[in-house]
């Protein structure tokens, strides 16, 4: 009475192997080989029925004290670790991915270093990518907002012609299956043409820099950015359009015209076509 399912199937178990060894007792007597194989069986299973009887308890042992300590694991895990991490758990745009060598720092014959670098590249590229279109949607929500005066959109637009210009520094016109070794080479190029052309890039960093103090100042010349309508850049001029693109970054310097005489008379003309489509009178606000 009173007894659970294992002691129950235990003592089952006992008294199976206890008419077992009886019967074994009985058909060996008056003989000598089964008699001897009795004894040596008989020999044999007593320890190792004494070593399961310990085993059983050592695992009973083990498995309370398991129990106890998961059970204060979990405890400590719900009651200490969890709180400390949600208290102090960034939201996953805030989180910092562990960086892997650039490609400057690979080994020529190191692939695995080239395959974790170009992957990082890809991965770069999307979230710069991803950065660009909300920055164009805060501008178009702002543009909607505050339509037919634009005046408020300062800030937002610029961020986003500055952003999509970097954007383009970096990825402009590699291609869509341009690897990091293409961006990389296109990296040191620009910096060698840089330090050749040291003018120019004096004169841009005052242009910047004096385009900066008047926005500071309250006014904003949109044509600091953008010359002309998108139905003025020459690369709007043939299909595919881009329009919501200033600089295209998956193609080239697209072709003014296919027509031949177009650019025979730009040879010859100095003042044909002299703006090239990036000049107009119109202003954003």
């Amino acid at each position: 009475m009173g007894e659970n399912l294992v002691e129950q199937r235990q003592a089952d178990d006992k008294a199976s192997w206890d008419a077992y060894w009886k019967v074994r007792d009985v058909d060996s007597r008056g003989s000598i080989y089964p008699r001897f194989r009795y004894y040596a069986h008989k020999a044999f299973d007593a320890p190792a029925t004494w070593f399961r009887g310990i085993v059983v308890i050592i695992v009973a042992v083990i498995v309370h004290y398991d129990l106890m300590f998961r059970l204060s694991s979990i405890l400590v895990s719900e009651k200490v670790v969890e709180p400390l991490n949600n208290k102090n758990r960034l939201p996953y745009y805030h989180r910092q991915l562990t960086r892997v060598p650039e490609i400057d720092e690979c080994g020529v014959n190191d692939k695995a270093c080239f395959y974790e670098a170009n992957e990082q590249y890809r991965l770069d590229k999307m979230v710069d990518g991803f950065i660009l279109q909300t920055l164009r949607q805060r501008v178009d929500r702002c543009m909607l907002y505050n339509n037919p005066d634009h005046s408020p959109c300062a800030k937002v637009i610029e961020d986003m012609e500055e952003n999509e210009l970097n954007f383009f520094i970096k990825y402009g016109e590699l291609g869509g299956e341009a690897d990091v070794r293409d961006a990389y080479m296109k990296q040191k190029h620009r910096m060698i043409w840089e330090r050749r052309h040291p003018e120019i890039m004096e004169e841009r960093s005052a242009k910047l820099a004096d385009h900066k103090e008047k926005l500071a100042n309250g006014e904003f010349d949109y044509s600091f950015w953008k010359k002309g309508m998108f139905y003025q850049d020459k690369k709007n001029y043939e299909p595919p359009y881009e329009f919501y693109m200033s600089k295209s970054p998956l193609e080239g310097d697209k072709p003014l015209s296919k027509d031949w005489q177009y650019y025979k008379n730009v040879a010859q003309d100095p003042e044909f076509d002299k703006d090239q489509g990036k000049k107009s009178d119109f202003r954003l606000f």
